[in-house]
């Protein structure tokens, strides 16, 4: 009897199957009546101003940079080699008229041991991007917009346990890589955070763009009320908010959101809290904050997260909710493709572009050529022996 078939004919696999076809009007029935709660409380929150329509005008002139990473590694001689690389792509639209100006790269090959590699091969992208956002900066006159795929504010996500103490030889060497990228970090910030926008009122708009939950605006104002957003919001919204809190959390809070947010719209901004987190960083942007909110470019797109220099007071004297309407239809303004993952044109392309980095072949051909050097180095057959199986 064939493998499929005993797994077709165990008890579980039948059992599997009764309640799945038991369970299906359950879930419908669930499905339903958490629709029917949205469509009751959608009307209201759109009403109140926890989305806002955008007019998105495609004939000015843009110009926009994107800067994207990645990272591969692939075991071998009982560590682990990597390839690191980092793309700026420069894009100035408008309209159908695109022209592509500028692309820069970065990259760093080598090897390392496997103490928590997948995490210190980030922080080594992170290292790349500056680098590439130190030579923007260098020019004499400074983009629109400057679009990152990773963190604006590195917090527990990104340092993980390596600040807290553990094994003394091991916290050492996690904690020489996690400083020496903090203080990257911050001497960047240090001297270009007066010049980006909304500080400096000509200078480039800062975003990182992500595909991350979008429940924080939703918790800050049960909580915090207009506190939370630059934008103005309807006394009623909030008070449905706080009052239909338990509800919105039995639907799900992306449900909601979800179920609000039309093409060519975005969420209500709201304070970021990476401040809470006291070993985040850089610190120069901790202090003056930052801002989140949600866009949908087209029907058959996914919402995303925009991260932005600036908290709620700051974006205040800029035109708030006006100059935050912009940014978004700067944005969507930049996506010339409707489908599920995209994004502005000039990080579409530096993502693309750095794809190449992933290929595993480079790092397989540059580990076949290690091997045969230290083969012609006469190095000792017996750590040989293991290595070149691998």
């Amino acid at each position: 009897m064939s493998q499929a078939n005993l797994e077709n004919n165990s008890p579980l696999a039948q059992e599997m199957a009764a309640q799945m076809q038991l369970g299906v009007f359950g879930t419908v029935g669930k499905l339903a009546r958490q629709l029917r709660a949205i469509q009751r409380i959608a009307p209201q929150l759109k009403d109140g101003g926890l989305v806002r329509k955008l007019t998105v005008d495609r004939t000015i002139r843009r110009r926009a940079v994107g800067v994207a990473a990645a990272h591969q590694g692939v075991s071998a001689f009982g560590g682990r080699l990597y390839a690191v690389g980092a793309v700026s792509h420069e894009v100035t639209a408008s309209g159908g008229d695109i022209s592509h100006s500028r692309q820069q790269s970065r990259l760093d090959i080598g090897d390392m041991t496997n103490l928590e590699a997948d995490r210190r091969l980030e922080w080594k992208t992170y290292w790349l991007i500056y680098e590439l956002l130190d030579e923007i900066f260098l020019q004499a006159e400074l983009p629109d917009l400057i679009l990152l795929d990773m963190p604006l504010i590195m917090g527990r996500d990104v340092y993980a346990q390596s600040l807290v103490d553990q094994d003394p030889e091991m916290d050492k060497e996690l904690k020489d890589e996690i400083f020496k990228l903090r203080d990257r970090v911050e001497n960047f910030w240090s001297r270009q955070l007066d010049r980006c926008f909304p500080i400096a009122e000509n200078g480039p708009a800062i975003v990182s763009l992500g595909r991350r939950r979008f429940g924080s605006l939703l918790r800050l104002l049960e909580d915090q009320g207009q506190k939370a957003t630059p934008d103005p919001i309807d006394f009623g919204a909030q008070k449905l908010i706080q009052h239909d809190w338990v509800q919105i959390l039995s639907i799900g809070i992306d449900r909601v959101l979800a179920g609000i947010l039309p093409a060519e719209h975005r969420t209500a901004a709201f304070n970021r809290q990476g401040s809470q987190d006291k070993d985040a960083f850089p610190k120069a942007l901790i202090q003056k904050g930052s801002l989140g909110f949600h866009y949908l470019t087209g029907v058959r797109g996914e919402p995303v997260q925009v991260e932005t220099l600036g908290d709620a007071a700051i974006w205040h004297t800029r035109g708030a909710e006006a100059t935050l309407d912009r940014l978004a239809a700067d944005l969507i303004a930049l996506t010339y493709f409707d489908h599920r993952k995209s994004l502005p044109l000039p990080l579409w392309y530096a993502q693309r572009t750095v794809e190449v980095v992933k290929n595993k072949k480079w790092l397989e051909f540059y580990r076949q050529h290690t091997l045969k050097a230290m083969r012609e180095e006469q190095v000792e057959r017996t750590w040989l022996s293991g290595w070149e199986e691998e």
